[in-house]
């Protein structure tokens, strides 16, 4: 992790977590790549490192069919995709930590207390991001968020700061839940971008 104040000397990097890195993570990070892939956006001159991992990773699992075709109907790019455990290391190498529920956000608190200052449930960032002017480099940026916990009112329904699990549900959940996180992760693609450089 890379303050504001501090001389990068990594690219900046952002970690989505949820529980078997099939789903939820596994789709936000391929959303998100393909959004900052396609606007061509940099942070100090380096691609945006985005990856993802689980609390809970089974050995055997991968990406169900229906998240695929989520990740692809978004211009995801889910081949290739392995399901990774998280670690202390994932975490404190990240800047940016996005979660799927609260529940994970405290695990990544556990794991590494320091990292809960760059660390938020997806539609809780998405939220508090709205909320900022544009800033110079996307390390300013999760500082600016960060201290915007405080002054922007939490949603009426906390859960309405978790994505909820689609695994082994409906088609029709794969599909509500793709659409959230698209929703949720276009909003931070495009504040990324601001904040960014182009390539």
């Amino acid at each position: 992790m890379t303050g504001s104040s501090g001389t990068p000397s990594r690219p900046f990097s952002v970690l989505f977590v949820c529980t078997g890195n099939i789903c939820r993570s596994a789709l936000g990070a391929q959303i998100l790549t393909a959004r900052l892939a396609a606007a061509g956006v940099t942070a100090g001159g380096r691609p945006i490192a985005v990856s993802s991992a689980g609390t809970g990773v089974g050995q055997g699992l991968e990406m169900p069919h229906e998240v695929v075709e989520q990740s692809r109907r978004f211009g995801g790019s889910p081949e290739g995709h392995v399901p990774t455990p998280l670690d202390r290391d994932l975490v404190a190498d990240a800047d940016l930590i996005l979660t799927a529920t609260r529940e994970h956000r405290s695990v990544v608190a556990r794991l590494l207390p320091r990292a809960s200052r760059v660390t938020f449930t997806v539609p809780q960032f998405a939220r508090l991001v709205a909320e900022t002017h544009v800033v110079s480099d996307p390390w300013t940026l999760v500082d600016e968020v960060a201290a915007q916990r405080g002054s922007v009112p939490p949603p009426e329904d906390a859960e309405d700061d978790d994505i909820e699990d689609p695994y082994r549900r409906s088609a029709s959940t794969y599909a509500r839940v793709g659409d959230q996180i698209h929703d949720h992760v276009s909003v931070i693609a495009d504040r990324l971008a601001q904040a960014g450089d182009r390539a």
